[in-house]
Parts: structure tokens; C-alpha cells; sequence
């Protein structure tokens, strides 16, 4: 019989994406109101993107994560968010002056549908 080879083996921590289980369930309620606005908005994150926030938030304040700017967690900086918001009502806004008198809503018995 040949003797089996015991080699060393180095094993090294990863990067991201495995850390501490929250045995003492500090961030349950956190975690409880993401997966329920998950499962209301079907399954769409983007929609629950400030309760993920939280949830991570509440990680690291309690060192279940290491602590790490959200901006490197796919969040947008808050600079940005507004940006994106001003973006977002601006293309409303030419929306809503772009409709022709026809597209207007018509009220009965006024002329001009005004």
C-alpha cells in the first residue's frame, strides 16, 4: 500500500462577501423589512435599496462586517442620487409640457378642455 501524502495546504480568508453570522440576531429587524419589501416589490432590489443600505449599515456598526465606504457596495453616493432624482424630474417635467392641447384632459362643458 502507498502512504498518502499529506501536504500543507495554505488557505486564505476571502475577500468579500463572507463575514460573521449575526448569532445574537442584532440586525434581524433590518434584515426582516428587506426581504419583505423584496417580496412586495418582486424580488426587485433596486426598489429596496435604502433597507439593504440599512441592513449593512447595521452590520458594520456592530462589526458583523468589516467597516467599508457603500459607494464600494454599489450604493450611490448621495451627490449622485440627487443628481439622478433633479434628472428624473426634469424629463417628467418636459413630458408633461410636451402633450398638445389635444393629449390635454377635457373637462365637460368647458371649451378648450381646460
Amino acid at each position: 500500500m502507498s502512504t498518502p501524502s499529506h501536504r500543507a495546504s495554505t488557505s486564505y480568508a476571502p475577500e468579500r462577501g463572507v463575514f460573521p453570522l449575526d448569532h445574537f440576531h442584532e440586525c434581524d429587524a433590518s434584515k426582516t423589512r428587506y426581504l419583505e419589501c423584496l417580496a412586495r416589490r418582486e424580488r426587485d432590489a433596486t426598489a429596496c435599496a435604502t433597507l439593504s443600505k440599512a441592513y449593512l449599515e447595521c452590520r458594520m456598526a456592530r462589526e458583523l462586517m468589516a467597516r467599508e465606504d457603500l459607494t464600494q457596495l454599489g450604493f450611490r453616493s448621495e451627490h449622485a442620487r440627487s443628481s439622478a432624482a433633479r434628472a428624473r424630474e426634469t424629463t417628467a417635467k418636459e413630458a408633461n409640457e410636451a402633450k398638445t392641447d389635444d393629449e390635454a384632459p377635457r373637462v365637460a362643458g368647458l371649451r378648450g378642455g381646460k
